[in-house]
């Protein structure tokens, strides 16, 4: 089958039409996919990818595990050189020749080296020679991995926690908003949104997807909030279903949306669903913003999911 004609029956490969059991969301609140890779080799490359993409209280815990383990390994090998192997102030009990074994390690593992505990014998002292090239090495890459960190651009989009049908000059409407919750500015946005579509077959389920129409795609600044607006018109796929069909049919519209950073000087994406039954009907959002007496706007964030019905 041809690519133009698989455009045209709403199918798209790349994100699977037949299932053969009923399926999650496809993509989560936090935009990740609901998809688990099979098969995959882990290469050494993807830890990068790894350490990057973990939250800041993981990534700091992870550090600190880490350092504490190697340290801990090193201040075995120590201990089982024997009484003999360092330079110490104190002889004889196991527990205190493990912890001036362990101090010995973190001063050798970060360079820091105060004095006070050295190495006698020639074994020793090549254990703490490779922990101080283990501990150069790991610094290097840990500093890059903070730096990585700090220096990756990441939006920050917040999206209302509904959907909601509105009549807008008589048409009905789909809408939802975002507004941007850092202070940095974001330029040259566009929006893409694709609806999903579930259907029951006697041999699991079928997908369809549909790529739909809004009002603005596309803006060039985005100092407030955006609303995105798709117009149930005759091109609508959802023009023949009333809001109560729309709200019980199994269905969930994906959201792309990109910009430019321009603090960063980079571009950013972002992804967001909701499930059809998260819809809102005969509902208007209220307004985030109102103006001072200086004539400055502000801009409210927590009014983005503020609506009333009609």
């Amino acid at each position: 089958m041809s690519r133009a004609k698989d455009r045209n029956n709403g199918y798209d490969p790349g994100i699977g039409t037949r299932f053969k059991r009923r399926t999650k969301r496809i993509i989560n609140k936090d935009g990740s996919f609901n998809v688990v890779k099979e098969g995959a080799r882990f290469r050494l490359n993807d830890a990068y990818l790894f350490f990057i993409n973990l939250t800041w209280l993981q990534f700091i815990l992870l550090v600190l595990a880490g350092y504490i383990t190697v340290n801990l390994l090193f201040a075995c090998l120590y201990v089982s050189l024997g009484e003999g192997a360092f330079n110490t102030g104190s002889e004889g009990a196991f527990t205190d020749r493990f912890l001036e074994a362990y101090y010995f390690s973190t001063q050798t593992f970060t360079t820091v080296g105060y004095g006070a505990i050295s190495p006698s014998s020639h074994l020793a002292s090549i254990i703490a020679s490779f922990e101080a090239l283990v501990g150069f090495l790991s610094f290097s890459l840990a500093t890059g991995l903070l730096f990585g960190r700090f220096s990756k651009a990441r939006a920050k989009l917040l999206y209302s926690d509904h959907a909601l049908i509105q009549n807008i000059e008589g048409v009905r409407s789909v809408m939802f908003r975002i507004v941007n919750e850092r202070p940095n500015q974001l330029m040259e946005m566009s929006a893409t949104v694709i609806l999903n579509m579930t259907t029951h077959l006697n041999d699991g389920t079928q997908r369809t997807y549909k790529r739909l129409n809004l009002q603005i795609n596309h803006i060039e600044f985005f100092p407030l909030n955006w609303t995105i607006v798709h117009p149930i018109d005759e091109e609508s796929p959802l023009k023949e279903l009333s809001n109560d069909q729309i709200i019980k049919t199994q269905g969930e519209l994906l959201i792309h949306i990109k910009g430019f950073d321009e603090m960063f000087s980079q571009e950013l994406h972002s992804r967001f669903s909701y499930e059809l039954s998260e819809i809102v009907p005969n509902a208007r959002f209220l307004p985030m913003f109102e103006t001072n007496e200086e004539g400055e706007i502000l801009l409210d964030l927590d009014r983005l999911n503020d609506y009333e019905k009609q």
